[in-house]
């Protein structure tokens, strides 16, 4: 066997390994999960004691839903003397004059409102939490999102379990969604936040394992920012950056699933794509910048702790290793000198997994009371997911070299339910580029590789089907790009 195709069987051996214990840890966090309960605050603070609570906004150019989520403020229940917000406006469009209109309301309510603008967006959405951080002196901060509908009674839900307990760095609340019935898209795309949030989160908080802060619907002991190191843009997942810090300091994060703010889906495939890659490039980020210190400088973190943060900060390499495989195997099977009957075992090895991760969605599913019907759009779900693998594995690989970047924001489109007029707004959209030829290099190669895994029959069909399935959902992709391009 010469030296190239040795390293060719060995990428695809190493891939493959990678990308199995993915989906069979998230069908162990789902039995993890199965009987879990909100924590009880041990005490609670009297009304008189209630601490000084500042919720932070940050905005960029929101101009679509920023009346809305100002509005939103006014139904928050919490003692006005020891209320303010933040406004943290960085925006460029017209926001800023729908900002000035709706704040003049607020402060006629006698809500403690202040309006912070930069002259440059240094740092992003980290550099702009910080930035307002060093403008408050409140003992807690709570943070938001632009298209968060806050509930009325979150802080009061939330801050008890701060009482005497120094050692809570943050409380994290679960998200829902104002526009689940948007569209068939918005529904099958919630699977995954469900999974999030339903099995990961509660799985990995049962065995006593570090968790992510999802970036807003939570509120910071503003000591433990501090003692961490504050907000820090040197990745583009500043929020699960700064909670690993915050845990390796031995500060513990709270989730709850029964206290819940309801926010945007991305309601279209572009913006699903912005989220994803920026997602991918921050957490190979934080694979850099956080993982060594995690496994040797965390003295409050076990040995099953550890394993299960190495799964969750390395979650992005599945995609593209995903890539790595599919391509390896193409390369492996029209070898005329290789034997293709491990690639037969490793089929087998993927339908177990799969089968693993579809049950861990039903499981999330179920728990969240959705409708049982909505089972059948799981492998709609990771169909659409897994039209995002080159840009995903794109981001993974960029987040490894470069540190920071751009945060390309999320747009926010101030949709709600089917037939909803608001549909009108939704112009945005990724134009082809660079990756499209990417991506068109890539479907060729799924497509050699299932006709020839179609040629070997038997259980072989399986590797064909995940061959296929992946080209459909890239070619998915690109066709809505192509269509939004012409149309734009």
């Amino acid at each position: 066997m010469d030296l190239i195709l040795l390293i060719i069987l060995s990428l695809n051996l190493i891939s493959a390994l990678i990308i199995i214990p993915y989906p069979v840890n998230l069908f162990f966090l789902t039995i993890t999960s199965v009987n879990w309960k909100d924590p009880i605050p041990k005490e609670k603070y009297s009304e008189l004691e209630l601490p000084t609570v500042t919720i932070q906004l940050p905005i960029y150019n929101e101009s679509k839903i920023i009346e809305k989520t100002l509005v939103n403020l006014e139904n928050i229940i919490y003692p006005l003397d020891r209320l303010k917000f933040q406004i943290l406006d960085d925006s460029t469009d017209d926001t800023s004059r729908l900002i000035e209109l709706n704040i003049k309301r607020l402060k006629e309510k006698g809500f403690n409102v202040n309006i912070i603008r930069r002259s440059t967006r240094d740092g992003f959405k980290a550099g702009a939490l910080r930035n307002g951080l060093n403008k408050d002196n409140s003992e807690f901060v709570a943070i938001f999102d632009s298209d968060f509908v806050i509930n009325p009674n979150f802080l009061l839900n939330c801050i008890h379990y701060f009482k005497d307990r120094n050692d809570i760095g943050a409380v994290q609340a679960r998200w829902g969604y104002s526009n689940l019935n948007y569209s068939l898209f918005t529904r099958a795309m919630s699977i995954g936040l469900d999974g999030h949030f339903w099995v990961e989160k509660i799985g990995r908080k049962s065995l006593s394992a570090y968790i992510s802060f999802n970036g807003t619907g939570g509120i910071w002991r503003r000591a433990a920012i501090d003692a961490s190191g504050d907000w820090s843009s040197d990745t583009l997942a500043e929020d699960l950056d700064l909670a690993y810090r915050a845990q390796m300091k031995g500060y513990e994060l709270v989730y709850l699933t029964g206290v819940v703010n309801n926010q945007e889906i991305p309601p279209t495939l572009r913006s699903w794509i912005i989220q994803q890659s920026r997602w991918s490039k921050g957490f190979s980020q934080n694979i850099r910048k956080n993982f060594l210190s995690f496994l040797f400088l965390s003295p409050n973190c076990s040995f099953v702790c550890k394993i299960q943060g190495t799964v969750h900060l390395t979650q992005y390499l599945f995609p593209f290793m995903i890539v790595i495989n599919t391509i390896t195997s193409t390369l492996l099977i029209f070898s005329p000198s290789l034997d293709t009957e491990p690639f037969f075992i490793f089929g087998l090895l993927f339908a177990v997994a799969t089968f693993c991760g579809i049950v861990a969605y039903a499981s999330a599913i179920i728990r969240a009371e959705r409708a049982r019907w909505v089972l059948i759009l799981i492998p709609l779900f990771l169909f659409w997911g897994g039209g995002l693998v080159v840009r995903m594995a794109v981001g993974t690989l960029t987040g490894f070299v470069m540190k920071g970047g751009e945060f390309v924001r999320t747009p926010k489109y101030n949709v709600s339910g089917i037939g909803d007029s608001s549909r009108q707004k939704i112009h945005n959209h990724i134009p082809l580029d660079r990756l499209t030829i990417v991506e068109l290099i890539y479907m060729l190669i799924l497509v050699l590789g299932f006709v020839k895994y179609c040629t070997l029959g038997g259980f072989y069909l399986f590797n064909a089907f995940y061959f296929l399935f992946l080209c459909l959902g890239i070619l998915n992709l690109l066709i809505s790009e192509f269509v939004h391009a012409i149309s734009s």
